[in-house]
């Protein structure tokens, strides 16, 4: 073995003939700036990650023409801020800054950047920027982020229709895209019905979308995925022919994709479209995420009808508990209902979830249930009952309380059937109970039962008017009321509450 002159690794790289062989070789990109942040050269993985042309870039600088940069919530960089730009303003290097860069021949890249100051031959301190392509990265987090807040939604929708708004404002959240919305085929026309939109929605409706092929309007992402049930990519709107009518319209409100994911909704065809600034943004990857976030929305859709159905089912069935019981009683026909009205209304003023306030007003409906047990001519006997037939009027409670148990419906239902006679003192019935042992949602109903009850005439007596009931509430409060629930009930009348007649 011959033995030379040894060299450092340094010294090794500058003995290259050509030093931009490693500068092109490497896969990352490499800008050079000078001193006023002018770009003097560029290495070939760099022209090849911002799209630009090796002729002529050091002439744009950093605020360049040649392409766009944007920050991941979707907001432009400003010349200040660009990382070179701050380095050479501080001093300071910068360290994994993320930039999304798009222009008119590809996808919107993002890149990774790493800043330095950087010596140059002339004496003067330029900077030195390394950006690697982190779009693949990127892409997986947006998709991970827009599945888990689909899911979100989803768990805590109230309905199907809110869950697809809620979606729809999803998909434009900052840094995401800049359109999304939700429109289903038409069943008496060609036409197709927007249901929800957000973003970007002037472009909208300033048209119209078929979704039968025979028309201009029908050929486009989403009247042709509706009709073939397959997702459909159109890219570069600004000048794509297939969406010849929306051209002009995507270009004005700065759209530059689409995506049309199909689903079916209600037993009807229905697509969701997705728009991006940028022209190319929906590759292959893209649409398979978003295919899978359609599939968890689909999905999620279904359990929410079921769900709106299983509700519906039950409050029909209460609805028709409560009928049951006034149809034995034509002298108190509306009174569960009325007693709803203002337990709703007083739980809602107490600040109560709006789940809580609805089964409150529900347990309302069916507060009575237990006089399904009394003989409908001791209910309907006007004058004075006798203590025997007293006793059996008040086991209804008790008689109450056990059907809607045995029917395992939500809490309070049958609690509040079982407590609503019951006063703070300890003086109701049918266990006595004082107030720290009757459940909020029965001390609203008790307060609610005794106006209606009090105001309107009764087969043993005639109505005593609202005044007498609300000094009764008054006079009670904080004794044999709850006295927060008996405060807002007396406002509420004060401010015009009146109970409403209901048709059933």
């Amino acid at each position: 073995m011959s033995e030379g002159p040894m060299t450092g690794p340094r010294e090794g790289l500058a003995m290259l003939a050509d030093p931009r062989l490693l500068a092109d070789s490497l896969t990352v990109g490499i800008v050079v700036s000078d001193a006023d942040g002018r770009i003097i050269d560029i290495n070939q993985t760099g022209l090849d990650l911002l799209g630009v042309d090796e002729v002529g870039y050091g002439e744009l600088g950093l605020r360049g023409a040649q392409w766009d940069v944007i920050k991941p919530d979707g907001t432009a960089f400003r010349h200040h801020e660009l990382p070179i730009i701050e380095t050479l303003a501080t001093g300071t290097a910068r360290r994994g800054v993320l930039m999304g860069t798009s222009n008119a021949r590809h996808a919107r890249r993002w890149i990774t950047v790493d800043t330095a100051l950087a010596p140059l031959v002339d004496g003067t301190i330029g900077a030195i920027a390394t950006f690697t392509d982190t779009s693949e990265a990127f892409r997986g987090r947006l998709a991970f982020e827009l599945v888990n807040a689909v899911n979100h939604i989803v768990m805590n929708a109230r309905s199907a229709d809110d869950c697809l708004a809620d979606i729809c404002r999803a998909f434009i959240d900052p840094g995401t895209y800049a359109l999304a919305w939700v429109g289903v085929a038409a069943t008496d026309h060609d036409g197709v019905e927007i249901l929800y939109a957000d973003g970007a929605t002037e472009y909208l409706y300033e048209g119209i979308v078929s979704w039968w092929g025979t028309e201009d309007s029908g050929r486009g992402p989403t009247g042709t995925a509706l009709r073939t049930g397959v997702s459909q990519v159109c890219w570069n709107l600004p000048e794509n022919a297939v969406v010849s009518e929306w051209r002009e319209r995507a270009s004005v409100h700065g759209l530059g994709s689409s995506v049309a994911l199909p689903f079916s909704y209600k037993g009807r065809r229905a697509c969701l479209t997705v728009y991006d600034g940028d022209r190319f943004w929906f590759d292959d990857a893209t649409v398979a995420s978003l295919e899978a976030v359609v599939r968890e929305m689909s999905f999620g859709l279904d359990h929410v009808r079921a769900s709106e159905q299983l509700a519906a089912a039950f409050e029909g069935t209460l609805a028709a508990l409560s009928q049951m019981t006034e149809s034995r009683d034509p002298y108190t026909a509306g009174h569960q209902s009325k007693v709803g009205q203002l337990s709703a209304a007083i739980a809602a003023e107490l600040g109560l979830e709006d789940d809580m306030v609805h089964l409150i007003a529900l347990s309302a409906e069916v507060h009575d249930i237990g006089k399904v047990a009394i003989p409908a001519e001791i209910l309907t006997r006007p004058g004075r009952l006798s203590a025997v037939e007293y006793e059996m009027v008040k086991s209804h409670c008790d008689v109450g309380r056990d059907i809607l148990l045995q029917a395992s419906l939500p809490w309070p239902i049958a609690e509040v059937a079982g407590q609503h006679h019951e006063r703070g003192d300890g003086s109701g019935y049918p266990l006595g109970l004082e107030m720290g042992d009757i459940s909020l949602p029965a001390r609203i109903v008790m307060v609610a039962d005794v106006v209606e009850a009090m105001t309107n005439h009764r087969p043993y007596r005639p109505g005593l008017g609202l005044d007498v009931a609300l000094t009764e509430i008054r006079d009670g409060a904080g004794t044999r009321y709850d006295a927060d629930v008996a405060q807002i009930c007396l406002r509420l009348f004060d401010e015009g509450f009146r109970f409403q007649t209901t048709k059933r």
